[in-house]
């Protein structure tokens, strides 16, 4: 038997290693519009596992949040390449993954508050 919280937090995994490849990506455009699209569908996704559709206004809501988030950590980063100019690639990897991380287990966190101890069932 799983519980919702352990499905959800195994697709926030995959998202934090997803959305740390992505950052890795020597793309000459900035990577946070993409870090947020993967963010906004994690918390989708993590919403459907506890059987609630998260609606539009709350998906555009968080993903303007997380846009201002990327733009602070973005600045980090790259301030922090600046310092050590060869391993900024996985500076960028390291913030991105950790980003995603935590704001999934908050995602997790308020479903679980919801709905504690909720079985998975698969649709």
């Amino acid at each position: 038997m799983t519980t919702c919280r352990d499905e959800a937090l195994r697709w926030v995994h995959r998202y934090a290693i997803g959305g740390a490849a992505f950052a890795a990506l020597p793309l000459p455009i900035s990577t946070s519009a993409g870090l947020v699209a993967i963010e906004t569908h994690m918390m989708s996704m993590v919403g459907a596992i506890y059987g609630e559709s998260v609606g539009s206004v709350a998906t555009t809501a968080a993903g303007g949040s997380f846009a201002i988030l990327g733009q602070g950590l973005k600045f980090l980063a790259t301030r922090a390449v600046g310092f050590v100019p060869v391993i900024g690639p996985a500076i960028k990897m390291t913030i991105a993954g950790l980003t995603i991380e935590a704001i999934g287990r908050g995602v997790v966190g308020h479903f679980e508050r919801k709905y504690p101890g909720k079985t998975f069932q698969k649709a």
